[in-house]
């Protein structure tokens, strides 16, 4: 019999589809109204099409809307492109267990925070031209040469790429678990086809349906990037999303008309964006069939197999190497070109700031801890009911259709249309942030709702609880459910099977989930920035801002404190477990 917590699950995901529904949809008509020069609060009632026209003839605006696409675009097919290559060619070998292991910490990398490390990689006067001046170039002195900030937004487009990459990934290793691999290679190499071969014709088609949600949102996130545009991307135009934000900053109460439109341009452009590739994936899904059944034993891919295996060592090597300046800029007194190493080393920088971010990093941890804290019991709350789904449809197909009642069948019906409703966590994954939360942003002024810490914590909320969810859903839904049901039979509560059979033996994905959580939550900009209202900063926010200074060393010592913050947390997340379950070698698994 089903117990009366068990009952109620659903609870957890018409609230998820309602938060996110509403919020987004207000959040849109928010941005809408302006964009037609309805904004009554300064002065604006009567509907027109002057706010687009006066964007389209905006100084430079063609140019922000042609670097958008291209960074964007290049980014999410570079990196959808090397992920496929990368698992058919390292799934299981040594490469691919290294990456098991270090994807967390790589993903806990704040994008403001690799960013900045990145930037002091790759600039005139980085760390990558010193290490060849002056014996191979020559250069006693920075070269004029425009690597940072480049107007067509390539060091962009590669820190994109280096970032997504990991997170696809992690995507796809989560996956990978719905597919019957082993035994799909099994029967391909008995006919005689090399392993690249079997995964790019057989294992890859199946696994991209599982990861289809994710490409999208990182399309719409590569062309809807701030931070990192503001702080790699160029400035003379920026990207639109910049220019968006720029528009919405401006004391010219006015310029949020022209926001609205920006904001929503971008939102147009990821959505044809995403049709695009629907498209595509259609196309090719018509036109490589007969490829793929061509009954061809020899794979190309073999050829290029120590190619990609380096770009996925090169993109991990860039990411750690990018925190490695970070700590050398931070401790640097004196540092001169084309030296590799600082002359004077000190501590002053570090001491100066860590005072002057106490206040935004507890604000940062404050708010990271709330929304993970939350966004975990909404993620639970929702797992919980679709394995309670799956398991209704088990024993309901065991049963003759002949013993179904209209009131089963309702009740079929109604399950699955809120187990679908899931959907609705990739939302925000797929809208623009700028599009919606900018919308939310004239809502919350309206209603004198603007900075408080409540509504910050709840514009986290939206973005943490999609990626808690992809961490926890495959680990959560594989859990072998015949445990609980044992504990059940010894007339245990459901509460207490949960509290003391079932989330102790899942312990260390729920800590890893929250961990990914907060570190989401860190690296949040762009809610901080509005809906904030100027009140409430965050580390992340003063990384972006000391950014457009001039002194290194501050700005590494901003960026390596908001990178150690996701990295305590996820080191908690390893050591707890191994703490409360010393004596229990399998429960720290």
């Amino acid at each position: 019999m089903r117990l009366f917590g068990q009952e109620k699950t659903y609870i957890f995901p018409v609230f998820v589809m309602g938060l996110f529904s509403v919020t987004i949809l207000a959040g849109f008509i928010g941005t809408l109204l302006p964009s037609f020069n309805y904004l009554p609060v300064i002065g604006h009632t009567n509907l027109s099409l002057s706010v687009w026209f006066d964007f389209f003839s905006y100084p430079g605006i063609q140019t922000s809307i042609l670097v958008t696409i291209f960074s964007g675009m290049t980014a999410s097919f570079c990196v959808v492109t090397l992920a496929f290559l990368f698992i058919s060619v390292s799934y299981e070998n040594a490469l691919w267990k290294f990456f098991e292991k270090i994807l967390s910490p790589v993903l806990s990398i704040p994008h403001a925070a690799f960013a900045v490390g990145f930037g002091f990689l790759i600039a005139p006067s980085g760390w990558m031209v010193r290490l060849v001046s002056p014996v191979l170039t020559g250069f006693h002195t920075p070269p004029d040469w425009i690597l940072l900030n480049d107007p067509l937004g390539i060091s962009l487009t590669i820190a994109l790429v280096i970032k997504e990459f990991p997170f696809l990934i992690m995507v796809a290793m989560g996956a990978l678990g719905q597919l019957d691999i082993k035994k799909t290679l099994l029967v391909g190499r008995a006919l005689g086809y090399k392993k690249e071969q079997i995964w790019l014709k057989v294992l890859i088609p199946r696994l991209y349906p599982h990861l289809r949600l994710s490409i999208f949102a990182i399309i719409a996130y590569s062309l809807s990037v701030v931070d990192m545009a503001i702080l790699l991307g160029p400035n003379t135009p920026s990207s639109l999303s910049v220019l968006v934000l720029k528009w919405f900053n401006d004391p010219d109460v006015n310029f949020k008309l022209l926001a609205s439109a920006g904001s929503l341009c971008l939102f147009f452009i990821v959505l044809v964006s995403i049709f695009i590739v629907y498209l595509i994936e259609r196309i090719a899904h018509f036109f490589l069939g007969p490829w793929i059944t061509n009954g061809k034993r020899s794979s190309f891919l073999a050829l290029f197999k120590p190619f990609i295996a380096f770009m996925g060592i090169c993109i991990i090597l860039f990411t750690i190497i990018s925190s490695v300046i970070l700590v050398i800029w931070s401790l640097a007194w004196q540092w001169r070109f084309p030296d590799f190493l600082p002359t004077t080393w000190s501590l002053n920088f570090w001491a100066k700031g860590m005072v002057s971010s106490f206040d935004p990093v507890m604000t940062t941890v404050v708010t990271g801890v709330a929304s993970a804290f939350i966004g975990l019991f909404l993620t639970i709350g929702c797992l919980e009911h679709e394995g309670n789904y799956r398991k209704n449809q088990t024993n309901q197909n065991q049963n003759s259709q002949d013993l179904i009642g209209l009131n089963q069948i309702r009740k079929k019906r109604t399950n699955n249309f809120i187990k679908n409703i899931h959907y609705f966590l990739y939302l925000p994954l797929l809208v623009p942030q700028i599009t919606f939360m900018a919308g939310i942003q004239l809502l919350l002024v309206i209603m004198k709702m603007d900075g408080y810490w409540i509504t910050l914590m709840g514009s986290h909320l939206l973005f943490v609880l999609p990626y808690m969810f992809i961490a926890l859903s495959a680990t959560y839904l594989s859990f072998d459910e015949r445990v609980t049901d044992q504990a059940m039979l010894l007339r245990r509560s459901y509460a207490r099977v949960m509290l003391s059979v079932k989330w102790p033996m899942l312990l260390k994905p729920i800590l890893f989930s929250f961990a990914i959580g907060f570190s989401v939550s860190v690296a949040q900009y762009i809610p901080t920035m509005l809906v904030g209202a100027g009140r409430f900063s965050t580390i992340t926010t003063e990384v972006v801002n000391i950014a457009s200074g001039s002194d290194r060393r501050i700005m590494a010592v901003y960026a390596l404190i908001q990178q150690c913050l996701p990295l305590i947390m996820f080191a908690a997340a390893i050591i707890i477990p191994k703490i409360l379950y010393y004596n229990r070698k399998g429960m720290q698994v």
